[in-house]
């Protein structure tokens, strides 16, 4: 038997794409696009946490559209906001050293029935339906409701850049330990189907 030929190699791998190959076409015609934010934090009295923060989809109809949000990991003694906001300058999404200034503004609008924000915290205060209160293990789960014009002339990717972002509530405004950005995109009104 004959040793493969560089010509046979590159056709079985030529072979081997092409069947790869319409199977990512497929995928990519319905795409989810979950979006992922992870990072290790310490507290000044020396807790550890991890938190993981997950929300899908994250590519919706020009329009807007319904994200569900997931979280864990996070320190239940620090009440978080769950928000939609502009993605301050200077910031690097997943490069947690360049987290220095305050997400926002952010989409207006805390009532219940909006969705489009959320303050998790045990403390027991807050709206009903509005602020939720932290599962086990520093978890929550809640449902956003997006569009894309944060404020007038504000507007996820034409002006700026959003994304579904925690941070700590009002008890420590100037604490950057709890940012996560998970970027959100909407479709133009061509493609909006697809996101469906």
């Amino acid at each position: 038997m004959k040793p493969p030929t560089f010509m046979s190699t590159l056709a079985v791998t030529a072979a081997a794409l092409a069947a790869v190959l319409p199977l990512a076409g497929t995928a990519a015609a319905t795409p989810q696009w979950p979006g992922h934010a992870h990072r290790t934090v310490t507290t000044a009295d020396g807790d550890t946490f991890h938190l993981r923060l997950k929300a899908g989809p994250a590519v919706l109809p020009a329009g807007g559209g319904t994200v569900d949000v997931k979280g864990a990991g996070y320190n239940r003694a620090q009440g978080v906001f769950l928000a939609f906001c502009v993605i301050p300058e200077g910031v690097r999404v997943g490069d947690p050293s360049t987290y220095t200034a305050l997400p926002g503004p952010c989409l207006g609008g805390r009532a219940a029935q909006d969705g489009s924000s959320r303050r998790i915290t045990d403390t027991g205060t807050g709206t009903p339906g509005v602020t939720i209160p932290y599962e086990d293990g520093g978890r929550f789960r809640a449902t956003l409701n997006l569009k894309p014009e944060i404020s007038d002339g504000v507007v996820c990717g034409e002006t700026v850049r959003c994304a579904i972002v925690t941070r700590a509530d009002f008890t420590a405004t100037n604490e950057r330990l709890y940012d996560q950005y998970i970027p959100v995109h909407f479709a133009s009104a061509g493609l909006a189907g697809q996101y469906k």
